[in-house]
C-alpha cells in the first residue's frame, strides 16, 4: 500500500509541477479531451465495433452470472464465457458498468442483467441486444466510452511527459499537439476497446524505460516491466515491448563502467522485472484467476494463423501500410512521419559512438535508440500480416508523435524559419483532418437513419435488414425485424415487412470485381446476392427507396481503392472518414443507408439469399 500511495504521489505531483511550470498544457489536455470526447455517444445503444460489444457483453455476462450464481462456479461460468480471454479490458469494464448494474439493484431490474444469461452470438448477439432494456446499453456504453475518452487524456498527458524527459517541455508539448491531433488516434477513443488502455500502459513503459536508460535506477526498469506486462494483459501485440525491455538493458549496459560482461550480468534485474511483468500478465486475464487456463494457452500461443489471415484483399505491403496511415494520419502527417523515421535513423547514425568509444555515454542516444528500434520492430511485425487496420497499428502512434516532435525541434533549432513554417503546416493541416474527422461524428449516416425510423415507421412495423451483424445496421432498439437468423418459409419471418434496409454492405455484392479483390465478409454467394439486392433496388419486388442517408453510390455501387492503387489511396488521406475494413470502425463513407417501403402488391416468392 505504502509503495502504489508512493507512485501514486510523485504522479500527482508531477502532474501538479507540469501544468504550474507549462502553462501551455493544460489548454493541449483540454483540447485533448474535447476532441475525444465529441459525439462520443455515437450509435448509442448500438455498438461501433464488434470489439466494443465483445468487451462490454463480456462484462455484463459476468455480473449476469455473479448474481445468478454468486459462487466460485458462478464468478467461473462468467468469466469463461467470453468468446475469446480479452485480457484487462474485463477487468476496467466491470468497473465502469457497475453504476449501472448498482442502478438495476436499487429499482429493482437485476432480473435484466441476469436474463443476459449466455447469449448467442447468432447476428451479433441480436437477440440478447433486443431483449435488453435500452437503459442499459446505453448507460453502459457511455461509461465504457468515457472510460475510454479519459484513458485517450491521460495517454496524451504520458506523451508529454516521455517528449519531456527525452528532450525538454517544447518536444513534449509538440509530441503532445501531435498525437491529439492524429485522427486514428481520436476515433479510437470514441469506442470501447482495449487499444486506448494498451496504448496508455505502453507509453507508460517506454517513459520508464527512457528513465531507467538516463538514471540506471532499478526502480525504473521494474517500473516499466510492470507496466508493459499490464499493456500485454490488455492487447497482445503490445508483446513486442518484452524486447524492448530487453534493448533499454543491453544500452543501458554498454555504458556502464567495468567489465561489460559484469555490467550485462545482473540475474537479479533481469529475472526480476520478467517475474514482475510475468505476474501482471498472468494477473492482467481474469481466466487465469478462475482456472480455464485452456483458453488462456490458447488465447497466448494459438494465434498461428493472424499472418495469413485474410480480412481484406490481397494486396502488396506497401499498399496497406500507405492506406491504414493516410486514414488514420492524413497525408501531411504521414509524410512527416516518415521523413521524421528517416531523419531519427540518420541523427542516430551521427551520434553513435565508434568502435574505440563504443561503451562511453552519448548524451540522448540510448533513449532514442530505443525509441527508434521501437517503431521499427512494429513496422517489421505488422509487414508479415496479409492485411491490417488502424487499429492494429494504434501502438506505432505515439512512437511517431515523439519522433516527429523531436525531430521538428531540432529542424526549428538549425533552421529556424524552415523548422517552423513545416511545424505549422503538419500541426494546422493535421488539426484540421482530425477536427473535420471528429465533428463529423455528429451527422453520421446510421444514426440519423435510426432516428428517422424511430420518428416515421409505424409502431408495429417490421423491418427487413441484411448483412453479418444488427450493429452494422440502422436499427431502433424494439423494432420488429426480419434477420438472417430466420430463413426463407420460416413461420417467424414476415414474408412482406413494411421496410427493407439496405446498406453500404449490401451494395458491395454488386461491384464487379475479381473475388481476390473482395473482403472476407462480402465473398458468400456473390452472384445470387448481387442480383437480388439490384433487382430490390430496381423495384422488381415493389419496394421503393422513401428515404436515403449518407452519399449514394453512383448506380448504387461503391467505390473501393483498388489493391496495389497507389493513385487510389490518395481519397483516404484527404476524407478522414474513409472506406475501412473487417473489423474497423465503419465511417461515414461506409455507413451509406436506404430505407424500402412495400409499395404494392407482396411478392411472397422474393428469394432473398441472405
Amino acid at each position: 500500500m505504502d509503495a502504489r500511495a508512493g507512485w501514486l504521489g510523485r504522479a500527482k505531483r508531477q502532474l501538479y509541477a507540469d501544468l504550474r511550470d507549462d502553462p501551455y498544457l493544460r489548454y493541449i489536455l483540454l483540447a485533448a479531451l474535447v476532441l475525444a470526447g465529441f459525439w462520443f455517444w455515437h450509435r448509442v445503444p448500438s455498438f461501433a465495433t464488434w470489439d466494443e460489444y465483445d468487451r462490454v457483453l463480456d462484462a455484463l455476462v459476468t455480473y449476469g452470472s455473479v448474481i445468478a450464481d454468486p459462487s466460485f462456479e458462478g464468478l467461473r461460468r462468467g468469466v469463461t464465457w467470453s468468446r475469446e480471454p480479452f485480457g484487462a479490458t474485463l477487468w476496467v469494464y466491470l468497473l465502469a458498468v457497475l453504476p449501472v448494474v448498482l442502478v438495476a439493484a436499487v429499482t429493482g431490474q437485476l432480473d435484466a442483467i441476469t436474463a443476459i444469461g449466455t447469449p448467442s452470438r447468432a447476428y451479433g448477439y441480436y437477440e440478447v441486444w433486443a431483449a435488453t432494456p435500452r437503459w442499459i446499453w446505453t448507460w453502459s456504453l457511455v461509461f465504457v466510452r468515457l472510460t475510454n475518452v479519459i484513458f485517450a487524456v491521460v495517454t496524451v498527458y504520458l506523451v508529454y511527459r516521455l517528449g519531456a524527459r527525452l528532450k525538454g517541455r517544447a518536444t513534449g508539448r509538440l509530441a503532445a499537439v501531435l498525437l491529439t491531433v492524429t485522427f486514428g488516434f481520436l476515433k479510437l477513443a470514441k469506442e470501447g476497446g482495449e487499444d486506448i488502455p494498451a496504448m496508455m500502459c505502453f507509453v507508460a513503459a517506454l517513459y520508464f524505460l527512457v528513465g531507467y536508460l538516463q538514471t540506471g535506477e532499478r526502480r525504473q526498469f521494474y517500473a516499466g516491466s510492470a507496466v508493459g506486462g499490464l499493456a500485454i494483459a490488455f492487447k497482445l501485440t503490445l508483446g513486442l515491448v518484452v524486447p524492448v525491455i530487453a534493448l533499454a538493458f543491453l544500452l543501458r549496459a554498454r555504458g556502464e563502467d567495468g567489465p561489460l560482461r559484469r555490467a550485462l550480468w545482473q540475474p537479479r534485474l533481469l529475472v526480476g522485472g520478467a517475474a514482475l511483468g510475468a505476474v501482471v500478465i498472468l494477473v492482467g486475464f481474469p481466466s487465469s484467476l478462475v482456472g480455464d487456463f485452456d483458453a488462456l494457452f490458447a488465447r497466448w500461443f494459438g494465434k498461428t494463423n493472424r499472418l495469413e489471415n485474410a480480412i481484406g484483399p490481397t494486396a502488396p505491403t506497401w499498399w496497406w501500410f500507405l492506406r491504414t496511415y493516410a486514414s488514420g494520419f492524413g497525408w501531411p502527417l504521414l509524410i512527416a512521419a516518415m521523413g521524421a523515421l528517416v531523419a531519427s535513423i540518420a541523427h542516430l547514425v551521427r551520434l553513435a559512438p565508434s568502435r574505440a568509444t563504443l561503451r562511453e555515454r552519448v548524451p540522448g542516444f540510448d533513449e532514442r535508440a530505443m525509441l527508434v528500434a521501437s517503431l521499427v520492430l512494429y513496422l517489421l511485425f505488422f509487414s508479415r500480416w496479409h492485411d491490417w487496420r488502424v487499429h492494429h497499428i494504434s501502438p506505432t502512434f505515439p512512437l511517431v508523435a515523439v519522433l516527429l516532435a523531436d525531430t521538428l525541434d531540432r529542424l526549428r533549432t538549425n533552421r529556424q524559419t524552415v523548422g517552423r513554417a513545416v511545424m505549422a503546416v503538419v500541426v494546422v493541416s493535421s488539426a484540421i483532418y482530425a477536427g473535420v474527422g471528429a465533428g463529423m461524428y455528429a451527422s453520421m449516416p446510421r444514426d440519423e437513419a435510426t432516428e428517422w425510423l424511430n420518428e416515421n415507421a409505424e409502431e408495429d412495423a417490421t423491418m427487413e435488414v441484411y448483412y453479418h451483424a444488427f450493429f452494422e445496421n440502422a436499427i431502433p432498439h424494439g423494432m420488429d425485424l426480419n434477420t438472417p437468423l430466420e430463413p426463407d418459409g420460416s413461420p417467424e419471418r414476415d414474408p412482406c415487412p413494411e421496410y427493407i434496409q439496405v446498406g453500404d454492405k449490401e451494395l458491395l455484392y454488386l461491384q464487379d470485381i475479381p473475388d481476390s479483390q473482395r473482403s472476407t465478409y462480402v465473398n458468400f454467394a456473390p452472384g445470387p446476392r448481387a442480383e437480388y439486392i439490384r433487382a430490390l433496388l430496381e423495384g422488381e419486388y415493389n419496394y421503393e427507396i422513401v428515404a436515403e442517408f449518407g452519399e449514394r453510390p453512383p448506380n448504387f455501387v461503391p467505390h473501393r481503392p483498388e489493391p496495389g492503387s497507389l493513385r487510389d489511396l490518395v481519397p483516404l488521406g484527404i476524407n478522414p472518414h474513409s472506406d475501412q475494413y473487417g473489423d474497423e470502425q465503419e465511417l461515414a463513407s461506409d455507413q451509406y443507408v436506404a430505407i424500402l417501403r412495400l409499395e404494392g402488391e407482396c411478392v411472397e416468392s422474393r428469394p432473398v439469399h441472405w
